[in-house]
This record gives structure tokens, sequence and C-alpha cells, in this order.
């Protein structure tokens, strides 16, 4: 195959979701030429999200339109280094975007923050509870940066996305409404919270009354009309109830999308290459030194990108499978230790369960938003001992009301018939009268 050569740019991005437009964005305000490579199609809010189109649960919601098609494309997975390693045929657990956006099109909006400890994880478990606490195997360090470092970017991405909450750490003063752990902030949230549902007030009150401290999920669902730092009006959220698997039609979730690319997108000394698939990052004759991409186009030519900077912004598997096609750093071994490329793997553990009311309680599920709800921070990270506990981390626990969509968002009581008169009268009689509690939290990182 013939490789077509391009001529050369300053910066060549790979994957373009959120980190590859923010790179975009700050590479181009330097001043430097810039290219950015989507393996997916181009997407915009229009006409791509456009109501009545993106309401639709079965051709988002299952089967998965704005993701990675492992018909096409998969990673493998073996749960020890014995197993054959084996492909993914359907993504359950995390779920990789394809196309402009990435994973910035289809996720909830649910805008946190690292907690202080989490970025210092090592000293604070060492200095609590001894280096003996830590089990053997656990891969646990410290980021290279801390809170204060970061605060900064978290403030000005916050801004970018208009993102709904109260503080309740404000420069050191705690806020009551918002949430006491988390690190100080220097300035408020751009919008004030999201509307509280029912199923957040119940629950809010009901953890008050155990003396925990419940706030509204910071949420980068605008809760007002906003115009951001770069001059991108968002609207309001409508509590549609279509925000995680779909795209936003209201311009109310934070995206790449809503907020970076009217902007970036004009920019003279940038330019966006959809269906366009990076297959190796090429390095000088030294190996040390990144000159740019190869990739295939649409038409499946073979396509050189010289450039004088490449950065990795795809899916954190992708980015790891491409610097190990490319022979960049040392691939780790699980067995010996050594290397970086792969080490450290860690991702979350997700649980929640159901609750049924009498038929006077009305929770009115199809009002939702994809960071609707309340949560404590409590039982995170370090924010509770550990002492007799025998684990490390934590996780948040929440009521979150993200709509009530016919397919997956059905709570039924276990004994419900799974099809039938009796199921369908199970819906009448539960539909409006339920609600969940769910908990997100950490699973650290172990050498094999």
């Amino acid at each position: 195959m013939t490789t077509i050569k391009k001529d050369p740019v300053d910066v060549v991005i790979v994957g373009f979701g959120w980190t590859g437009a923010i790179m975009g964005m700050e590479m181009t305000d330097a001043g430097l030429s810039v290219v950015a490579l989507e393996r997916g199609e181009k997407r915009d809010t229009y006409p791509d999200f456009a109501y009545p189109r993106i309401a639709d649960e079965l051709t988002y919601g299952i089967r998965l339109k704005l993701f990675q098609e492992t018909a096409k494309e998969t990673v493998t997975v073996r749960h020890n280094p014995g197993d054959y390693a084996v492909p993914y045929r359907q993504f359950g657990s995390f779920l990789p975007g394809n196309g402009v956006g990435g994973a910035g099109v289809h996720w909830n909006g649910m805008h946190w923050r690292a907690l202080p400890s989490d970025l210092k994880l090592h000293t604070t478990i060492s200095e609590r509870y001894g280096k003996a606490f830590i089990p053997e195997g656990m891969l646990l360090q410290d980021y290279p940066v801390d809170y204060a470092d970061l605060e900064p970017f978290f403030d000005k991405f916050e801004k970018v996305c208009g993102t709904a909450g109260k503080s309740g750490n404000l420069r050191g003063q705690i806020i009551e409404g918002g949430n006491p752990f988390e690190g100080p902030r220097t300035s408020e949230y751009p919008t004030p919270p999201l509307k509280s549902l029912y199923s957040g007030t119940l629950f809010s009150q009901a953890a008050k009354e155990l003396g925990y401290h419940p706030f509204a999920i910071p949420a980068a669902n605008c809760s007002q009309p906003y115009t951001n730092p770069y001059g991108v009006q968002l609207g309001p959220c409508n509590y549609c109830g279509y925000c995680e698997r779909f795209g936003c039609f209201m311009y109310s979730k934070g995206s790449p999308q809503s907020t970076i690319l009217p902007v970036l997108t004009q920019r003279k000394n940038f330019e966006l290459r959809t269906n366009s698939m990076v297959i190796k990052v090429n390095l000088d004759s030294s190996g040390k030194k990144a000159t740019g991409v190869t990739y295939i186009d649409i038409q499946g030519r073979e396509i050189e990108q010289p450039a004088n900077m490449v950065i990795l912004s795809a899916y954190q598997l992708h980015n790891v499978r491409l610097l190990l096609l490319s022979g960049i750093g040392k691939p780790y071994n699980p067995q010996t230790g050594e290397g970086m490329v792969g080490r450290n793997y860690a991702y979350q553990m997700n649980s929640g369960i159901s609750l049924f009311f009498d038929k006077n309680t009305h929770f009115n599920p199809f009002i939702g938003a994809g960071a609707a709800g309340a949560v404590i921070d409590d039982f995170n990270s370090d924010n509770f001992d550990h002492t007799d506990l025998g684990f490390i981390g934590g996780a948040y626990i929440s009521a979150v009301r993200t709509g009530g969509r016919p397919i997956q968002q059905m709570t039924l009581p276990a004994d419900t018939p799974t099809w039938g008169a009796g199921w369908k009268q199970g819906i009448k009689d539960n539909y409006l009268h339920s609600m969940s509690i769910g908990s997100e939290g950490s699973v650290m990182p172990y050498k094999e």
C-alpha cells in the first residue's frame, strides 16, 4: 500500500472527545497548527441529536448507536494471566464512545472533582493506618500532582460546562447544603443545583436523620441559560430523561459539541478529520521522539500525518493499545512488576437497590436528568475510619432519577412475571411508585 504523506503540523490529536477538544483549544490558543483525528463519524447537536429522533431508546440505549461497534473492533479481556484472552462481544461495565465528542456525548453529566485524599492515597493510608494496612500486591501510589495543583483546572472546566451545584467548601469555609468533604473551591458553581426530584428529597431527609451530609449531585446539566467563557450559549435542562447513552437536544448537557466545538472548529489553525483510524505513532530513528502518526481514512488509504507533537486522547484502553502497537514504552509484566504501559488498570464498582412504595407516593419517573438527585460522601474515599474494615477506599451513595424510559428503567419487584398480563400489571402497579438508591466507588489496582 502506498502511503500518502500530508504536510507537517505542530500538533496531531488522536481521538476527539472531551480531552481532544480541550487540548485542541489549548494548542490553538497557543498559536499552534492542529489536526485532530477521530475514528468515528462527524456528529453535532443538530441534526444528529435533534428531537424527536434522539429520544429513541432502542437505537441509542439498547443498540448503542453512539458507541464503539464490537463487531468491527473490540478489546480482549482475561481475569488472570493464565486465561486465554477472549474478545468482548457486548460492552457493559464500560462504554467507549465512537464519533466526534466521544463519551462526552453520552455521559450523564455527573461532574465530580477528585477528592484531595484520592490524589495522595498512598500517603493518606500510610500515615493514618500504617504501611502494613496496604494489602500485598495492591499497587497503591500517589499522583504526581495534588488537589491544589488541579483546582484551577477543575474550576475552569466547570465554567466551560456551566456545571450546576452547590459548594460545600468555599475557600476553606464549610457551607451547609454542599459537600463538606470536598477540597476547597475558589468559586461557587457556575449555575445553581438542578431542581430536587422527589426521590432525592426523600433520600436527603433520611440521610439527615441519620446524621449524614446530603447534597445535590454536581451536574454538567445546566440549570438555567448560561454563556461559558468561550462565548458559547447553553440552554436549561428540561428534565427529559434522555441523558446517559444519548446526545442532548437542548444544548444543556456539557459536551464538546455544546461547549467547545462551535468556537474551535471555526479556527483557521485547526482541522478535524473524521473516519480516520490511527494505527501507529511514528518515531524517529532513536525511538525516543514521536514524529507523527499513520492512519487509515474512510477510503482505506494509508496516510502519514507528520507533527512535532502527538497527543493520545482516546479511551484509556485504546491509548494503551496504540502505545503497544507503536513500540512506545515498556509493556507491564505482572510477573516481574516491570514496565509501565498497561500498569495500574483499575475501574470502579457499582451497586444499587430498588425501593417500592404505596400507591399514595408518586415519583413521576419520566421527569429526570443525568445528574438529577442527591448524594452523600460520608462513605467515600477515606472520609470514614477504615481501621477494622479490611479494605481501602469507599463509595458515594446516591438517589438519582435519570428518567423512566420503557425498556431500561422499568423497576419491578423480583417476583413479577417477565412477560404477559402479570408483567403489564406489575408496571401499572409500580411505575409511579418506585425509586432506586445506588453507589459507585473505588476499585484498587493489583499486581495481576
